[in-house]
């Protein structure tokens, strides 16, 4: 099985192209996940620093269950 994700889900200049115009950042996981339908993205942000466990609770929060 292959499976096709993004280097990414927050990124500004997808706002009023991918996103809708008036998406808030809290909404882009979820609306990556349900609307555009990627069940898979790269956390680009573990090249800088670990990701703490509050941070990637918060992400797992906003998904639906597996």
């Amino acid at each position: 099985m292959i499976k096709v994700g993004t280097s990414g889900f927050s990124f500004p200049d997808w706002v009023g192209n991918i996103y809708p115009a008036n998406i808030k950042k809290g909404e882009m996981l979820p609306f990556y996940e349900q609307k555009l339908g990627f069940k898979i993205t790269e956390i680009n942000s573990t090249y800088y620093t670990i990701p703490s466990p509050k941070s990637i609770e918060g992400m797992i929060k906003k998904l639906l269950p597996f």
